[in-house]
């Protein structure tokens, strides 16, 4: 088969075998490979060519989306895998900006969990959650849970005089305020504790007052 290119824009190379086409890719990689050196293939060259191809757009898609916002090495499989590509160049693709540092899971899971704690006020559980959506393993989750230096009860009190106190005049509130701290991942335990500190820093107040 005869093999030929032609350069496309942006630094993009098409491929044609005997003058049909076949796959686009950059030209950086293009003339680094060997491929380019080749006027003609055969079946088995083919066979590898394409599947370099493959591998390098899985690369170069996988730079892509990192490049708009960081991914945990979960969610950039699962987007890849959206997009049709072979588990090996995933496994490619994801090993190769591993090893560039691109791909970070702790240091991914870390900022997150952060991020969650910060400006969601999300609870451990929530974050925990919220993580493994993103791909990060339970383990890595939890550990990236650990190293926050918060306290739930804390962060709950916060949360409830900011947004929910008003609320705290009547039972049914209580119980709104509750189900909606529990959604955002926080335990039950921590919840009633936070509510009887808030109670004891009341009784405290009406004290000073009186």
């Amino acid at each position: 088969m005869k093999l030929t290119t032609k350069a496309g824009k942006n630094g993009k190379i098409h491929i044609y075998l005997d003058e049909e086409y076949k796959a686009t890719v950059d030209a950086d990689w293009w003339y680094s490979e060997k491929y380019h050196n080749y006027k003609e293939i055969d079946e088995s060259e083919l066979a590898e060519l394409l599947s370099s191809v493959s591998f390098r757009r899985a690369y170069n898609k996988g730079l892509d989306l990192i490049d708009r916002r960081p991914h945990a090495s979960g969610e950039l499989a699962r987007k890849l895998r959206e997009r049709d590509f072979e588990k090996d160049a995933i496994d490619y693709a994801i090993k190769r900006l591993s090893q560039y540092g691109l791909v970070d899971d702790e240091k991914f899971a870390k900022l997150f969990a952060k991020e969650l704690a910060e400006k969601k006020h999300f609870g451990n559980k929530r974050i925990i959650q919220e993580l493994m959506k993103r791909g990060v393993s339970r383990e890595i989750a939890q550990n990236s849970v650990d190293s926050l230096d918060n306290d739930p009860v804390e962060s709950i009190i916060i949360i409830i005089r900011r947004k929910y106190y008003a609320k705290l005049n009547d039972p049914k509130g209580v119980q709104s305020v509750i189900s909606a701290l529990l959604r955002k991942g926080y335990s039950y335990d921590e919840i009633k504790k936070a509510l009887k500190e808030i109670e004891a820093s009341e009784g405290e107040n009406d004290e000073i007052q009186d």
